[in-house]
């Protein structure tokens, strides 16, 4: 009820409506399967559950990873804002105002909520130092004016309790105004004196946030406000930078008056391609580490295409491959991707066997008797024997079998990129190629890197004696941190380096030793960096050349915007039309872009209207409702004439009547009239001018097919 009233109330301009779960929705409903042919019930909600613990692994690696890279430039950072006020030049004419610089254009966005953290920790308990600094955010649209920006700055700090309690909120009659740095200045004191920090190690630390983005006339005069202030109020600013730091951004926009009243000291972060190759190298290609989900090199290559010509962040990697996974979940037979999932076997083989399931059950046996589990001799009888038992005993097999493969060939492609740093380092520059990390990774991937590794090892057969055995040593002690599991694999490989590095030992010619070795890596190599499509159902645990879903994460929305508003049913679930009618499904927004699109570059607002309602007059009368009237328009109907005094008050009644539902009618359609030419104009469909004031101007003239 408090709802109704606040709508009918014309001095709300807003209404907050709760959700409420049970209007015409269900919460526990499972989402439709994209290929429900070869589903079951519960299907797409255990694959929604495995695609979570598969690419909850995944993530934390690659966090584990991205925090190593953060971790020299928080150090950094956390130093230089540690000595910028006592490691100072002696002589200068007036003191400098301490600014870092951090270039993160290729980082995550929590490595300044990482510095924060460092900066407000308990960093030294044997002092009892707590919380040793402040920090506060600041973004553009904090600073558009000088006085908003030191707003900003001033609140960030004295909003909080000087001893460490809870946030103040102060009286603005009895404080001075929130943007004098004087306020600031008076709240700093009461900090010091509330810790008793004598000697004010306390900095005060000003973090901005995409400091390209703000007005280079505003940040001038708030550094040298600061400036002014800096034997009172120690503050530091670390600027969030994503231009390169040369040729450096301060320095080509701001002029040397300004500069000459900062400190500048730069943090860059690694560079961008590094950083990715590394992340990459380490998440999927790292033999001590499994995911549960091995991506393809379609979205190696996307991820890597977008990654230097969109968007270099690392945010935006993990988001294109946390939806590489959720695409590889939509296949039905994923379900078997973790271990278990159903359970234990007693309780899996139970689930498969109910009714629902068996459509599920035919895709997986037709799967596993066309793949190589199954010797071909026996494929005419096994069928006749087959279990749910022995399907799934026959999945676990094909698991492992997968799991070895790819962790044989992690090992064999970081043994090649091994070989090649090592030739890199003493010289042969010809082994870099034009191949970058990603392009070998979807070489080895596809099974195609014969090429790269047959130069390798001739390389090897043609190493000094001196260069040899450093070679040597450095493959023998590659294998000696191999896994335990992949040295039983690889035992006789490593029994023949095993026998070179003796064979070095006792003084051996290089000639006898690197032509064999040369061939025994070749050979190596060749039965190991195979392409894993050649395992059986080897889509359950890899993407392989499974197309990315591009479109998600690099939209066009004004394609999407003009095909919905042009066909809205192809965005519409079959169950919820209401029959074959297109027009009678058809939302007011899309009719009134119906019309839209007919018109010329000015619309008459009335003329739209007029056309709108005989639209829904000709939807109504097709679906049996009541015919609107020729007064549909506000005009007045003139009532029939009837003889006789009865039929006359009979007349007046039904007229009254037809009236008044005339008249509901035609303020619905002037309502939902109003509501759709709304949203055109929130979409930036049409644009107001002063000239016609019963006009507006169309503003895209693009054909919507």
């Amino acid at each position: 009820m408090a709802v109704d009233t606040d709508l009918e109330d014309v001095n709300q301009t807003t209404v907050y409506i709760p959700f409420n779960a049970s209007d015409g929705t269900d919460a526990d409903a499972v989402p439709a399967s994209l290929f429900p042919e070869r589903d079951f019930h519960q299907g797409s909600h255990l694959r929604f559950q495995a695609c979570k613990a598969a690419w909850g692994k995944c993530l934390k690696r690659m966090q584990e990873l991205i925090h190593a890279l953060h971790a020299p430039v928080v150090e950094n950072v956390v130093e230089q804002v540690k000595k910028c006020y006592t490691d100072e030049l002696p002589g200068l004419p007036y003191p400098e105002l301490p600014v870092v610089s951090v270039t993160s254009s290729s980082t995550s966005s929590s490595l300044f909520d990482e510095i924060s953290f460092r900066l407000e920790e308990n960093t030294d308990e044997l002092f009892e130092d707590t919380n040793d600094h402040f920090v506060t955010h600041v973004f553009p649209s904090d600073c558009t004016t000088l006085a908003g920006t030191m707003k900003a700055i001033v609140s960030g700090f004295v909003s909080r309790s000087p001893t460490g309690g809870q946030d103040i909120k102060r009286k603005p009659s009895t404080s001075l105004a929130a943007y004098d740095i004087a306020l600031l200045e008076a709240w700093y004191r009461a900090v010091c004196d509330a810790r008793d920090d004598r000697h004010r190690r306390s900095r005060l630390v000003v973090i901005m946030h995409d400091f390209e983005q703000l007005e280079p006339q505003v940040v001038q005069d708030m550094f040298e406000i600061c400036s002014s202030y800096i034997s009172r109020v120690p503050l530091v600013f670390i600027l969030a930078l994503a231009s390169p730091p040369s040729p450096s951004y301060i320095h080509a926009t701001y002029p040397h008056s300004l500069l000459a009243l900062l400190r500048v000291r730069d943090c860059p972060f690694p560079l961008a391609q590094t950083s990715l190759h590394n992340i990459l190298l380490e998440t999927f290609f790292d033999p001590t580490f499994e995911p549960e989900i091995m991506i393809g090199p379609t979205t190696i290559d996307f991820a890597v295409e977008f990654f230097t010509r969109h968007n270099s962040s690392l945010d935006g990697l993990l988001s294109i491959l946390q939806l590489a996974h959720m695409k590889h979940f939509e296949e039905p037979l994923t379900i078997l991707a973790p271990a278990q999932v159903l359970g234990q076997p007693k309780d899996a083989a139970k689930v498969l066997l109910t009714p629902d399931a068996f459509p599920f059950l035919d895709a997986l046996f037709a799967r596993v008797h066309e793949s190589t589990l199954i010797a071909p001799v026996e494929h005419a009888t096994s069928w006749r024997s087959a279990t749910v038992d022995s399907l799934l005993s026959l999945i676990e097999t094909a698991r492992e079998t997968f799991r070895m493969r790819a962790k044989l060939l992690r090992v064999a492609f970081r043994l090649v990129l091994h070989v090649r740093q090592f030739m890199l380092v003493h010289g042969y520059k010809t082994v870099q190629g034009d191949h970058t990390v990603p392009d070998l990774m979807c070489l080895a991937l596809r099974g195609r890197l014969g090429s790269v590794y047959a130069y390798l090892c001739s390389m090897i057969r043609k190493l000094p004696a001196a260069q040899l055995e450093e070679f040597v040593r450095e493959v023998h002690d590659f294998f000696e941190h191999a896994p335990e599991d992949v040295k039983a694999k690889e035992n006789e490989v490593i029994s023949r380096v095993e026998t070179a590095y003796k064979m070095l030992c006792r003084d051996a010619s290089a000639q006898d030793i690197s032509s064999p070795l040369g061939n025994w890596l070749s050979e190596y190599f060749r039965s190991r960096i195979v392409a894993l499509e050649d395992a059986p159902l080897w889509d359950i645990w890899y993407t392989g050349s499974m197309p990315f879903p591009s479109e998600l994460i690099n939209p066009s929305p004004r394609a999407s915007i003009l095909a919905g508003l042009t066909h809205p049913l192809d965005y519409v679930s079959p169950g919820q039309q209401s029959g074959d009618d297109e027009d009678g499904d058809m939302p007011d927004i899309s009719i009134l872009f119906k019309g839209y699109l007919e018109s010329a570059k000015m619309i008459n607002v009335y003329d739209w209207f007029e056309s709108f309602v005989v639209f829904l007059e000709a939807r109504k009368r097709r679906v049996g409702k009541t015919h609107i009237s020729d007064g549909a328009d506000g005009t007045s109907r003139t009532p029939s004439k009837k003889k006789g005094k009865q039929k006359q008050v009979e007349g007046e009644v039904v007229d009254k009547n037809a009236g008044e539902d005339e008249e509901e009618w035609l303020m619905e359609v002037q309502v939902r009239f109003i509501r759709a030419l709304q949203e055109l104009d929130y979409l930036g469909f049409i644009k107001h001018t002063g000239r016609k004031a019963d006009h507006v101007m169309r503003t895209v003239f693009d054909s919507p097919e």
